[in-house]
């Protein structure tokens, strides 16, 4: 656990580009994404799927916006703080929460890359199994393993790590004549 607090301690931002498949138990392919990431400690993140359509999920870190260009609609939410159902959160500043939701054992993949397996201590997390793979504090690759056998893997590359992020990136500009579905629980 220590080993991997501190490396996520090491990151206050990502930028990334990020491939995401997802398969099915029996391993076929279900979904594939090509995306952009930034992610910002604590609570904020730009995630812009690039392909095969375009989707944007925003946070400030108090509301997350998910927005679909093609159905012309805008999702507002509460920003999760669940880490069990919310993996990607794993890479986020609440590392307290990452010691109460999960056993935590690391393994070698060769001698600069580490790999850490994260079990859920409780049976209400959607996922079986967690796995994040690191060279140094660079984050290579996330894999989620749901209790009905589907995996879902996050490939980083070009990843820049601590860099300033303009916070605009942070902030949601609702276009015109879009539905908004706002279900936020203290609307501001």
């Amino acid at each position: 656990m220590q080993a991997l607090i501190s490396t996520l301690a090491e990151t206050s931002s990502i930028q990334a580009e990020v491939e995401q498949l997802i398969l099915s138990q029996d391993g076929r392919q279900i979904q594939a994404l090509q995306a952009e990431l930034v992610m910002q400690k604590p609570n904020k993140l730009n995630w812009h799927v690039i392909a095969p359509y375009e989707e944007l999920m925003i946070s400030d870190g108090e509301s997350l916006w998910y927005y679909e260009p093609d159905l012309e609609q805008v999702s507002i939410q509460d920003f999760p703080d669940d880490v069990e159902n919310n993996p990607i959160l794993l890479l986020n500043d609440d590392l307290q929460a990452i010691a109460d939701a999960y056993e935590v054992s690391m393994g070698y993949v060769d001698a600069e890359v580490k790999q850490y397996i994260l079990l859920p201590l409780t049976t209400s997390s959607s996922y079986e199994r967690f796995s994040m793979t690191f060279s140094g504090a660079d984050i290579l690759q996330m894999q989620f393993e749901s209790s009905v056998g589907q995996l879902t893997s996050f490939s980083f590359s070009n990843i820049t790590n601590n860099a300033a992020i303009d916070p605009t990136v942070f902030s949601f500009v609702t276009p015109a004549d879009i539905e908004i579905i706002d279900s936020r629980q203290a609307v501001p």
